[in-house]
């Protein structure tokens, strides 16, 4: 009987593959589809890379690396694909990209960033899925203005100045979907009523969360041109628990 069911089960695969059945996922024999392809990572970031004969070449793929920005790799040796499907990439800086051909049109993966001993650099991962095909690899990179006084533009930046006088400032940010059309943060803000050597001047620190919107396409960039915010926790006199306006 165990005999007949495995007989049995090869037929249906057999008969099922006759038919444009598609592989099943990570199943040997599958022959990716020649040239390029492109995909796009679970932290929105493009993956691009060319199938020439049984290698991988010409990878590219960027990484969000926590809280230290966004970064690109490129490792320069190719990568056999392995008759299961998989192959996998690692960069000189030791960022590693590895994927299976579930089908001639697919493949599925993830890209591993190393922890570094740096503050707000810890591991991170993305999944992906790819398809043939190229696409452009550039995308512009979002970016937000950080500082009224300098008018720096800062990817992911760890805090933000809304005021000349430093009066009203953002820091330790946290944030979650820089790049996509709303950006949020969670960190501190530091607060200050009166002038900076004023005797009765009156400072506060507050959780505050941070929301970013309206990224406009600018020159080589996307900006976010509009913030607001919510404090949570103490607040001195002349302070609003919200607001929000243009980054100019």
């Amino acid at each position: 009987m165990g005999r007949l069911a495995a007989i049995t089960g090869t037929l249906l695969v057999a008969l099922a593959a006759s038919l444009g059945g598609p592989p099943a996922a990570g199943a040997e024999g599958v022959v990716p589809t020649q040239g390029p392809w492109h995909g796009t990572t679970s932290a929105g970031l493009p993956v691009a890379f060319e199938v020439s004969g049984g290698e991988v070449t010409g990878i590219r793929f960027r990484f969000r690396w926590g809280f230290c920005g966004t970064y690109e790799a490129a490792p320069s040796a190719g990568s056999v694909i392995e008759p299961s499907g998989r192959w996998t990439g690692e960069d000189s800086r030791g960022q590693i990209i590895e994927a299976t051909f579930v089908a001639p049109d697919r493949a599925e993966g993830t890209v591993t960033s190393l922890g570094r001993m740096l503050p707000g650099c810890p591991e991170t991962h993305a999944s992906f899925s790819a398809e043939p095909g190229a696409a452009p690899f550039e995308q512009a990179e979002a970016v937000v203005r950080a500082n009224v006084v300098s008018g720096r533009l800062v990817s992911s930046p760890a805090g933000i100045n809304l005021r000349r006088n430093g009066s009203l400032r953002f820091y330790r940010l946290r944030w979650q979907n820089f790049g996509e059309p709303v950006a949020r943060a969670a960190g501190w803000a530091f607060l200050r009523h009166g002038c900076r050597r004023c005797r009765d001047k009156v400072v506060r620190r507050a959780r505050v969360v941070v929301y970013l919107n309206e990224l406009t396409p600018q020159g080589d960039h996307r900006v976010y041109l509009h913030y607001r915010y919510e404090l949570r926790g103490p607040i001195p006199p002349g302070f609003s628990r919200s607001g929000g306006g243009l980054l100019e």
